[in-house]
């Protein structure tokens, strides 16, 4: 405990001290927005570097922007996002007025260019209160790095700050708390920091902060429960469908609906024998064993295993329970799902002693098991809401993929099925799958079409059916009629995928929503802007770049996509998830922490041309090295050490260290940027263009001019 508020003001007034917390401020907020922007409007989430391309330009600009910014600006930003990002205020639209629905592959198919630029200009809006929430942080950090007499130890500090900001937000991530907290916390913050004690600022917080609340509890917008699970925003809603039964009678059917970040995930089904018998007009018992949930059923010879990849709220996994599964082993990465589907599906799948529920990935849990199994479903997964049309990689990318196909047929038995189920509103989409099934198998799935009339039937889509027995699922198919007609329903569909020029994606190119090794037209649209933005930030303000400004911007650039490569590569073996993310970047951060720590005990006098040849070395490796196992990918960190170090020795001889700074951040802008062209080269490509960067800023190393 203080002794007096003195005590309290002269520890916060200690540069180190503040520089901790600013920093521990900086990636708070950063990531926090990341989220939060991510989670209510559906562009941040597509385009995963807008947020943090915004929070780098920020804090670069303060670096550099000499006029005083009090940090209210942040705070008032932040309540403005806050604000803004509520349904209620219609920037949710943004998406819908560049006419990015879920299948429309990064394009504007619409013409109107009246709803496109209103689109775009609350984009802008929302981009530029990023970027000027985060500038009089960079400001408050530029002058304790102007004051530093110490530049790498406070780098150091810097870092730490950094790292213990990740893990704060991580925490909260995964106890399910709200935004407001997140606010509430942010705000506190600043107001410790900054000391703030004029009734004005306090009203200004106190009133920001009521709003935010009031907002976030807006009585006609209340789902029946709204969660924030560590991945996703979930809100959970009880409908009912009327319907005329051919008694004369009007009935009711109970159902409820579970949306993720805003966007339709599933509807919980009661699909019971009871319920059916209940309403057989919309249940006709003839197709009882045809229902989408029930389809994949018909096929395996023996259901003694089961096991189902995104298990969501429980539907699959009832399907299983109902045919008679002896065993179902049920995998679903997000753990509150999973809670509402133990606690709200009408037919409590999770609580039969026939079922295993594993809270993992479902790619990490194939990498582990060496289980085999009779019928393995691949559900519709998150397939349309955080792996969408817009997505680089998120959170299923690496599900759908040729070394997935393959992974999951070294689990089927001798005679197992394997049912991959995806709403195709594409064609080409249907070619891929189509075709990475056929490569992975030796001969092409049975396609059916499992469409119902009504959602309460079941959700629909389109089944692909393969075996390790080459002749199994045909020979069901020939022996029931209904099969039959729904495999000749969907013959035309087949031919299609045949002859398309489609190319099946795989864990280099993840892209399933991505029709050809093309950057997206929006995408190029979406860069151009942020670009234009930028210059016009800096032609306005700043100077021309000397020589190390390139040099450290070229760092930027490089480690930023090095960054993105390492968690992509991550991912594929422990799955794309907060947590993965968030342990990545801190082995990231811990190797730059070590690599300070040599750099300080070694004086600095390992020269460029070493520490370069190490590095492309290093960077060549990684492009070369097959991913086979964990302890492969963990090489992925190596470079960064050196990396760490490379950087500690060019910013301890930096003219201003402000300034190496922001330009270190506008480079990793670009860096982000440039992720873009993963579309065209595969996620390894980014190590080669890392390596680019790195060459520019071998050339630009050691010198001012």
């Amino acid at each position: 405990m203080f002794r007096s508020e003195v005590e309290l003001r002269k520890l916060f007034s200690n540069d180190r001290v503040a520089l901790f917390i600013i920093s521990l401020l900086s990636l708070y907020i950063e990531v926090m927005l990341i989220r939060h922007l991510g989670s209510e409007i559906r562009i941040f989430a597509y385009f995963k570097n807008l947020t943090l391309i915004g929070a780098f330009l920020g804090l670069g600009v303060g670096y550099l922007y000499k006029p005083r910014l009090s940090p209210l600006v942040t705070l008032g930003c932040i309540t403005f996002i806050a604000v803004t990002t509520h349904p209620i205020t219609g920037f949710y639209q943004i998406s819908d007025f560049l006419n990015l629905g879920d299948f429309n592959m990064w394009e504007m198919a619409h013409n109107d260019v009246i709803r496109a630029m209103a689109g775009l200009l609350m984009l802008t809006t929302l981009f530029f209160a990023v970027i000027i929430s985060m500038a009089p942080l960079g400001q408050a950090l530029s002058d304790i790095f102007d004051r530093s007499q110490n530049r790498i130890l406070d780098y150091s500090i810097n870092i730490a700050g950094s790292l213990i900001g990740v893990w704060f937000f991580a925490g909260l991530s995964f106890e399910t708390t709200p935004p407001t907290l997140w606010y509430l916390i942010a705000t506190a913050i600043i107001f410790a920091l900054w000391r703030w004690d004029t009734q004005k600022s306090l009203a200004v917080a106190v009133s920001a902060m009521i709003m935010i609340m009031a907002l976030n509890h807006v009585p006609a917008l209340a789902p029946l429960e709204q969660i924030w699970s560590p991945y996703q925003k979930i809100s959970l809603h009880q409908f009912g469908v009327r319907y005329n039964a051919s008694s004369g009678d009007t009935k009711i059917i109970e159902y409820k609906k579970l949306q993720t970040n805003n966007t339709l995930y599933l509807y919980m089904l009661d699909l019971s024998d009871k319920n059916r018998k209940a309403h057989p007009d919309p249940f006709p018992p003839a197709l009882d064993r045809y229902h989408y949930y029930d389809l994949p059923y018909n096929f395996p010879n023996r259901l003694d295993d089961v096991l189902v990849l995104g298990s969501g709220g429980g539907n699959d996994v009832a399907g299983a329970l109902r045919a008679g599964a002896k065993r179902v082993t049920a995998v679903e990465i997000d753990p509150t799902i999973i809670s509402l589907g133990r606690k709200y599906h009408p037919e409590n799948p999770y609580g039969s002693e026939r079922v295993t529920v594993v809270n993992n990935d479902a790619r990490n849990f194939l990498r582990d098991t060496d289980r085999k199994y009779d019928l393995i479903i691949l559900g519709l997964l998150d397939s349309h809401t955080l792996t969408s049309s817009f997505s680089n990689t998120n959170l299923d990318s690496f599900m759908y993929t040729t070394e997935s196909v393959g992974d999951m047929r070294r689990h089927l038995k001798p005679d197992g099925v394997l049912a991959l189920s995806f709403q195709v509103n594409y064609p080409w989409i249907g070619s891929k799958i189509y075709k990475m099934i056929n490569q992975q198998f030796g001969r092409p799935p049975v396609v059916i079409q499992a469409y119902s009339r009504h959602f309460i039937q079941g959700t629909g889509g389109t089944y692909f059916l393969a075996s390790e027995d080459e002749k199994l699922v045909m020979d069901k198919v020939k022996a029931d009629p209904m099969l039959s007609r729904r495999v000749e329903f969907g013959a035309k569909a087949v031919e299609v995928y045949k002859n398309l020029d489609a190319k099946p994606q795989t864990d280099d190119w993840p892209y399933l929503y991505v029709q050809s090794r093309s950057i997206p037209k929006l995408h190029l649209l979406v860069s151009a802007l942020l670009i234009s933005i930028f210059l016009l930030i800096y032609g306005f303000y700043f100077g021309k770049p000397r020589r190390n400004d390139i040099h450290f911007a070229a760092l930027g650039a490089g480690f930023l996509l090095l960054e993105v490569s390492v968690i992509s590569r991550f991912a594929l073996f422990w799955g794309t998830t907060w947590l993965v993310s968030s342990i990545v970047i801190s082995l990231i951060l811990a190797a730059i922490l070590a690599a300070n720590a040599t750099f300080i005990k070694s004086a600095g006098r390992v020269g460029y041309p070493v520490l370069y040849g190490v590095l492309f070395v290093a960077l060549a490796g990684l492009y070369f090295l097959p991913l086979t196992s964990n302890w492969v990918v963990a090489l992925y960190m190596a470079p960064f050490v050196v990396i760490g170090y490379l950087f500690a020795k060019s910013f301890n001889g930096a003219a201003a260290a402000s300034r190496a700074l922001a330009y270190n951040l506008f480079g990793a802008l670009f860096g982000g940027l440039s992720e873009s062209l993963s579309f065209v080269t595969g996620l390894s490509g980014l190590i080669i263009l890392a390596i680019a960067f790195y060459a520019v800023s071998f050339f630009t190393a050691g010198g001012e001019g």
